[in-house]
């Protein structure tokens, strides 16, 4: 499987982004992600980076208008909270490719951009607050 492959079957995890299903997402994601993390260790991670984000442009042209801009914000959510992540639990040169990938990116839509950022941080992110002050689940 290509990146290209695995990030399109990942759009269908968004549905399923909360607290109760991430962590099984994430998990068939990262252990999905591994092999091709190995292949990247031989990589230019510029080339590589330039690669996905060409790919993934070609897979949107065949698409229509408003598919597209939705595919478009799919992919960079999948980006964002399954492979960036992914890349920081292997670290080394996935890491290095990530931290390219978002790069360009960001260099390339300016105006959609994602950052890099880890599981933990993600799943901290699910912690109930009211106004940004910490509070007791109610579900405990």
């Amino acid at each position: 499987m290509e990146f290209v492959e695995l990030i399109s079957a990942a759009r269908s995890y968004l549905t399923r982004f909360d607290e109760t299903h991430y962590p099984a997402c994430f998990q068939a994601f990262a252990a999905d992600c591994a092999p091709l993390f190995a292949a990247v260790e031989d990589m230019d991670p510029e080339a590589a980076a330039a690669g996905l984000i060409d790919a993934l442009e070609k897979g949107r042209a065949q698409l229509p208008r408003r598919a597209k801009k939705r595919a478009f914000e799919e992919e960079r959510r999948v980006l964002a909270l399954f492979l960036a992540p992914a890349a920081s639990l292997r670290g080394g040169a996935a890491m290095a490719f990530a931290d390219t990938l978002c790069r360009q990116w960001n260099d390339r839509y300016p105006k959609s951009p994602f950052f890099t950022g880890t599981y933990e941080a993600i799943m901290k992110g699910f912690a109930p607050t009211i106004m940004g002050i910490p509070v007791q689940s109610f579900r405990s």
